[in-house]
């Protein structure tokens, strides 16, 4: 599984994983890769994440191709369909050399190991190029697709609920449902897993789509789910908590206020009354008290997101936040729709564009926004790490100083101020 140039287009949820963990369904798409081949799979990512990954993944292999004959290569930005993976299974099953191409994008291609070495050659520190697949028309036989790849983070929102659906593979009451519960619906469309409990007056509603319950789930009452919803290993659903249909809680959260078609990847600490909207949240974000994504205009008329230079119409009248790892919100603060959050920047008031990566965007208060320092940054990711009985990793450090000396241009182009904010 591979990483091409277009990865870019998916910052900031990109910004600290790879983008094959990207979450779409019950499942990142590299499990489900990983699961429908059954077969070996080797990550080739962008040169900075290497040593995270190898500590993420343990005998994954990162970056490091051995010799081998016939080789499969998947696009890690391949929207993991049924329908697609058994399109790709049936060219791979032959014996003939193949490339699939969506648009200007290769979606996946097989061919023989030295003429993996060569592509993997010309690669840019990890990223591979789609044009150096072009020298291989007169190995391989090409076919062109359509819908494979995923193009704009907004696929991703908009993917999520089918995929949901298609991922719901098992159900039964393997944990504690108090009698007290009510199901609108077949329990056939109802998975809770071992360890998990549901407390009386919670309302589960599965006549619009599934819900699934992972391991060691804590659903309190009184609240309300409704399906499609996939809850993750060790997640806590507060009372109050309203999950709409379409939502992706991943392992680890806990979620006090309402959530609406949006991916929750993991580690995220919603407690208190909140909205989350036709968004992606990344992990160890804190949404405080009272935040709101926003995802829908006045207008309501289509959101438009800024992707590099360009403002790009989305398409959709509803979409809410794209909100990369270690945010953290303030109380009562209200994100416009469409936004691009920066890894680990620090949120008060209203936020009316996208924010820079370690940024305190302050607008709102004081009419600037001011870089958080390295050194806070890293602290906070400590003390927050900590509370979960975990500990900051010589690797993980590394890959936060990298990216914060990579985004310096990002925050001067924003005009975010280098000094010391204070509020009071």
């Amino acid at each position: 599984m591979f990483e091409d140039e277009f990865h870019k287009f998916l910052n900031p949820l990109v910004s600290m994983r790879a983008v094959a963990e990207l979450k779409l369904g019950f499942h990142s798409i590299f499990e489900v890769v990983s699961k429908f081949f059954n077969s070996e799979v080797i990550f080739y990512v962008r040169s900075y994440l290497v040593d995270v990954l190898r500590i993420r993944f343990g005998s994954l292999k990162i970056n490091c191709i051995d010799g081998y004959d016939d080789v499969l290569m998947v696009n890690s930005r391949l929207i993991p369909t049924v329908k697609n993976l058994n399109l790709i299974m049936s060219f791979a099953a032959k014996n003939t050399y193949f490339m699939l191409f969506d648009g200007g994008g290769i979606v996946a291609a097989k061919i023989h190991g030295k003429l993996l070495e060569d592509i993997l050659s010309k690669s840019d520190d990890g990223v591979v190029k789609s044009d150096s697949f072009r020298p291989l028309h007169g190995e391989c036989s090409v076919y062109d697709v359509s819908g494979m790849l995923i193009r704009n983070l907004w696929d991703i929102i908009v993917l999520n609920e089918d995929l949901l659906r298609e991922g719901f593979t098992v159900h039964g009451i393997n944990g504690e449902l108090d009698d007290r519960a009510i199901i609108y619906g077949s329990k056939l469309n109802l998975y809770i897993g071992e360890g998990s409990r549901v407390e009386g007056n919670v309302n589960i509603d599965v006549r619009s789509g599934p819900v699934y319950i992972g391991r060691n789930v804590n659903v309190l009452g009184p609240c309300r789910i409704e399906g499609p919803s996939y809850i993750g290993d060790n997640t806590v659903i507060l009372s109050g908590a309203r999950i709409r249909s379409g939502s992706n809680i991943g392992c680890n959260c806990r979620v006090g206020g309402e959530v609406e078609a949006s991916v929750l990847h993991g580690y995220v600490n919603m407690y208190h009354p909140s909205f989350v909207g036709h968004s992606y949240v990344c992990e160890w974000v804190n949404l405080a008290a009272f935040t709101v994504t926003s995802d829908l205009k006045n207008t309501y008329g289509n959101i438009r997101v800024r992707i590099g230079d360009s403002i790009v119409d989305s398409g959709l009248n509803k979409l809410g936040s794209f909100i990369g790892d270690h945010v953290k919100t303030s109380i009562n603060c209200g994100i416009f729709a469409g936004k691009r959050i920066g890894i680990f920047s620090h949120l008060f008031g209203y936020v009316y564009e996208d924010v820079p990566p370690f940024t305190i965007y302050s607008k709102a208060l004081v009419g600037k926004s001011y870089e958080l320092k390295l050194e806070s940054a890293l602290e906070t990711m400590r003390r927050v790490y900590l509370r979960r009985g975990r500990h900051l990793s010589s690797e993980e450090a590394e890959l936060v100083k990298y990216l914060f000396q990579s985004s310096n241009d990002d925050r001067i182009k924003a005009g975010v101020v280098k000094g010391f904010l204070s509020i009071i």
